[in-house]
């Protein structure tokens, strides 16, 4: 079974609706979509690749760097072959656009260096929009459920106002129990932001991650 195929059950088993009579299997993915993006904004995945520098150019485009969501620190000069310009020396840089970076810096680059960029990247589920691996955890599996059950609630809530078979309080039921469930949600994911950033400095936390460097 697919994290999103056992997601969809697990979805399903909340809302008592395992023959999906109520909820389509392309209904609950897009609240799967929107539960993730939620969770990508508070709890994103840490990630960090490299760029070659160019001589005299301040300007690098980041759009070949896969689940770019933002952009958190830029070490320049960089060299990882080199004790001294692969220890942390954050510099001044700003985003143009959201996949344009420009370097902030007084010297000129250089092409002899790199640059070290520590980004957030959104958060994936294998299949899901041809995601082809998951990044979110058990913790964070167990959260999406949730958010992904109330977002289906709302959703259906809506549908069903005009519905003349279904009893007016149907609708009211339905969102009220779809906000109880977001709430739990953003509880949980607040929390695990929380434990994930506890006592971590920036440049640390991005030093003990070599391993998740793509490349430039």
């Amino acid at each position: 079974m697919t994290d999103l195929s056992d997601l969809r059950d697990r979805v399903e088993a909340l809302l008592t609706d395992a023959s999906n009579a109520e909820w389509s299997t392309g209904e609950l993915d897009n609240a799967l979509r929107l539960a993730m993006a939620e969770l990508s904004t508070v709890l994103p995945v840490r990630a960090v690749t490299t760029k070659d520098a160019v001589d005299d150019t301040w300007e690098y485009d980041l759009s070949a760097v896969s689940g770019l969501a933002n952009v958190v620190e830029v070490w320049y000069p960089y060299l990882s072959t080199s004790d001294t310009y692969k220890q942390p020396h954050p510099v001044r840089f700003r985003m143009l656009t959201d996949a344009v970076l420009l370097l902030e810096c007084d010297e000129s680059p250089d092409d002899t260096y790199d640059l070290r960029i520590f980004y957030d990247k959104v958060q994936t589920l294998a299949d899901l929009d041809s995601a082809a691996s998951t990044s979110v955890d058990g913790a964070e599996k167990a959260a999406l459920v949730l958010g992904a059950a109330g977002y289906a609630a709302i959703a259906k809530s809506r549908d069903v106002t005009n519905e003349v078979t279904i009893g007016a309080e149907v609708p009211a039921r339905l969102e009220k129990w779809g906000n109880a469930r977001l709430s739990e949600f953003r509880e949980r994911i607040v929390g695990l932001a929380a434990v994930a950033n506890a006592g971590e400095d920036s440049r640390i936390g991005w030093g003990a991650i070599d391993e998740w460097d793509e490349g430039g």
